[in-house]
This record gives structure tokens, sequence and C-alpha cells, in this order.
């Protein structure tokens, strides 16, 4: 399950470099929206990120609960293969300069991408109630290491072969290989199947819904909503920052956030696990949310490449601390019989605002430029730390 969801991660990873290069770079070759303004550009390039964001916001939680009925190998068969397919479409898409023909293959790929579910499923099937965390753990760290090699990757690719269609011919091939692999090797994990039940797809919108009925746990799902929509803020745009500020190829593009990534697996692997042993989870979001509201608003005005990369950890660091402290609060306030609830709940609001946060940045951008979103993220994290920590009824 860690391999494929690895090869998954890696494949996805590719488009982050090449995005603001084909969508926001008028001086590259490779530059599709010609006749379109700088606002628009900024449009579309949030739309195409946004749209795989709302797929899966849509589709995780049925996909979950669809493996129950059918099981996981077959559901998770379909769904890599599904996602290779649009990886391919996408890179048609960019070779016959076709917007409608990309815009569809970022949706498509957002469905199948939101297999992650069943993973979550099938690993909870074979694991100890008391080694789940542990085991769960394999999700972030295979999510990890795909940011890491997959955007590194896709820059390469397409930097070597002056292609930005080649990444998603060799994410489209990494697919295939996937479903072999799961094919091959995977067992089916769900011996007893669920009987057949109704399915919405308004799943994610009930557990919406079911947050903000919630009174025990609104304030810290609304709190954990506004942080993750902060650091959406920047991971949407930043690589659109490094092009329109520091001209950063689609191989510089890879390379930074291979190095985020890095600092992120840093984090939650060694300073994590210092930390909480000294602090309890409010105390080390106090300030690790501070100082991720500093970090996104300097990216805003930093000046030079030297300093680009010096903030880099303080956002890192301070991100990593902040996922992990903030999801434990919001398990901790639940019995055991609440967990699985809960966390769908939490998976969905993270997943809406990974689907809304890139349409409000590019709508931005385009009205006040490339600092919009930063600024915002740093207000939307901002506003976070006052619900935890200064608003009365805080939890």
């Amino acid at each position: 399950m860690f391999f494929t969801l690895l090869i998954d991660m890696v494949g996805i990873g590719m488009i982050i470099p090449i995005i603001p290069v084909i969508f926001t770079d008028p001086s590259s070759p490779h530059f599709l929206l010609v006749h379109y303004t700088t606002g628009e550009q900024y449009v579309f390039a949030g739309a195409v990120t946004a749209i795989f964001g709302l797929m899966q916001f849509i589709t995780a939680p049925l996909l979950g609960e669809l493996s129950d009925v059918f099981g996981r190998k077959k559901l998770l068969t379909i769904g890599v293969g599904i996602l290779a397919l649009s990886q391919i479409l996408f890179g048609f898409g960019i070779a016959i300069t076709s917007i409608p023909l990309i815009l569809l293959s970022r949706a498509i790929a957002g469905i199948a991408g939101a297999n992650f579910s069943i993973a979550q499923a099938s690993i909870a099937d074979v694991t100890n109630p008391n080694d789940r965390a542990k085991n769960f753990g394999l999700i972030g760290a295979a999510f990890g290491l795909g940011f890491i090699v997959g955007p590194m990757l896709g820059g390469f690719i397409a930097s070597a072969t002056g292609n930005p269609s080649a990444p998603f011919w060799v994410a489209g091939m990494l697919g295939v290989f996937n479903v072999m692999s799961i094919s091959l090797f995977l067992p089916e994990t769900n011996k007893q199947r669920s009987e057949k039940k109704h399915f919405t797809l308004l799943k994610g919108i009930y557990n919406i819904r079911s947050a903000f009925r919630d009174k025990d746990e609104k304030s810290l799902y609304l709190a954990n909503f506004l942080y993750v929509s902060g650091f959406t803020f920047f991971t949407s745009f930043v690589s659109i920052l490094l092009v329109a500020r520091f001209h950063f190829t689609e191989s510089n593009i890879g390379t930074f956030f291979g190095i985020l990534g890095m600092w992120i697996v840093f984090t939650q692997g060694f300073i994590l696990r210092f930390l909480t042993k000294k602090y309890n989870e409010r105390a080390i979001l106090r300030f690790s949310l501070l100082f991720l509201m500093i970090g996104l608003a300097f990216y805003a005005i930093v000046p030079t490449i030297f300093l680009l990369y010096c903030l880099m950890p303080v956002v890192a660091i301070a991100n990593g601390l902040s996922m992990a402290n903030i999801t434990a609060l919001i398990s901790k306030g639940v019995s055991e019989k609440k967990q699985g609830a809960t966390l769908g709940i939490n998976g969905s609001i993270m997943a809406l605002s990974q689907g809304i946060i890139p349409l409000f940045a590019g709508f931005g951008s385009g009205i006040i430029g490339i600092k919009g979103p930063f600024f915002a993220g740093a207000l939307s994290v901002g506003l976070a730390w006052y619900i935890l920590f200064v608003r009365k009824r805080s939890v």
C-alpha cells in the first residue's frame, strides 16, 4: 500500500513545476495562454489546481464507502488506472493546446486521486487498533516522499526534454506499472463486505454540515479549515511567484518543492517527536501558527532568492508542527467510538479548503497582484490562531 501511494503521489507531484510555466510565463516557448491577460492567466492556473481538490472533496468519502461493498483491491485498481489515464490526457492537452482537455483531465485526476480513502480503509482492515496510528503514518510518509520526488522529477524531465508533456507520459507509464503491481501483489483486505447501501455524492457536504453542528469540536474544525486554507494559498501560488518574480524554470521549481518537502519530512520525523515529548499540542500550536503566519506574509515581499530559501524552513517547520498537532487536538476531543467519523469530517474540511482556495487565490492575484495569496494566507492562519487562543469559546 505504501508503494502504491508513493507512485501515485510522484505522478501527481509532477504537475507542480509545469503549471506556472505553461499558464503564467509568456517568455516560455511552452506558454499556452497567449491571448489571455495576466489576471486571466492567474485565474486559470488557480482553476486547474482547484478542480483537482474539489473532485477529491466530492469523491473521497464516496470511494471509501464503495470499497466497503465492492472490495478494496478492485476499487483501488480502477482508481489507479484512471489516474494514469488522466495524466496521459493532461499531456495530450498540453501537446495540442486544448484547454477543455486539460480541465477534464484534472477533474478525472481528482476523482481517481481520492483513492487515499481506500488506502486508509485497507490499512485499518489488517492492523490492530494499537498499531493503526503508526501504520497510518506510512500514508503520510508516502505523501511526503512523493511531494519531494514528484516535483523534482517532473521539473527535470521537462527541462531535459524541452517538452512539458513528457513528465505526464512518464507519470502515465508509472500508473500502468502501479496497476500491474496492485493486481499481482496486493491482496484483498476487506474480508467482510458490507451490504449494498444508498450512496450519495453529497457525503462531503454532509460532513461539513456535521462539523458546524458539533458544539464540542466546531471551533477546532473552523481553526483547522482556516489553517489549511492559509497554507493552501501558499502551495497553490508559490510556484507562480517563483516564475513571476525570480524567473524560475521547471527544474528550478521542482528543486524548490523537493527541498520544501524534505524540510516537512524532517519536521515530522524528528522535530515533532522531540517537541511532543516536552510540550502539549496547544503549547506547540501557539508558536507554530504564529511563525507560519509571519513566514507566509514575508513570502509576499521577499526580494532575493537567498532570502526565499532562508524563509523555507520557517514555513515548512511551522506547517509540519501545526498539521500534526491540530489534527491531534481534534482527535483527542472525541471518544474512541467517534474517531472515524471525526477524522472523516476533518478530511472533508481539508479537501474543501484545498478545492476552493486556489480559485480565490487566482481571482485575488488577478485583481491585486501576486502578493495577494500570501497576505491572504497569513491572515487566514492568523484567524486560526485567534480562534484557538483568544476567542473565549475556543476549545
